[in-house]
């Protein structure tokens, strides 16, 4: 018997709009803390298969370490991969593995009109040799 299909949850009152980075996520209302505002399905993709640009637009997923072959990422679907960085950020993310989801969720209480940030890590940068503005 097949499950019937879950909707993936996309919170109403977010957006995408032009900012200095490109384009980003943004509020249109009052979003409270530990708040889902999107759930992503993604594409996992061993490290080596990432380059150039691509490299930029997916997050880590499991280590060698973890699975005993490769380091695997993953390329994030849906406006996931639109969250700009900020060191003081008011997003965070997590793997939701038993769905193949990234589930983006409030960590600050975010008002209306606000961008939605995420933190790359340090690691992110430095990989880049690049510092954040």
């Amino acid at each position: 018997m097949k499950k019937k299909p879950t909707p993936l949850f996309r919170h109403p009152k977010i957006v995408i709009s032009p900012c200095v980075f490109g384009h980003g996520i943004f509020t249109t209302t009052y979003i409270p803390v530990d708040t889902t505002v999107e759930e992503c399905p993604y594409l996992r993709i061993k490290a080596g298969e990432c380059a150039a640009s691509l490299d930029d637009y997916v997050f880590n997923l499991e280590s060698a370490e973890e699975n005993g072959d490769s380091d695997y990422y993953s390329l994030v679907l849906g406006w996931g991969s639109l969250f700009n960085h900020a060191y003081d950020h008011n997003t965070e993310y997590w793997h939701d593995t038993d769905r193949d989801l990234i589930v983006f969720h409030t960590i600050k209480a975010v008002d209306a009109g606000k961008q939605l940030f995420v933190n790359y890590g340090q690691e992110w940068w430095e990989s880049r040799e690049l510092v954040p503005e």
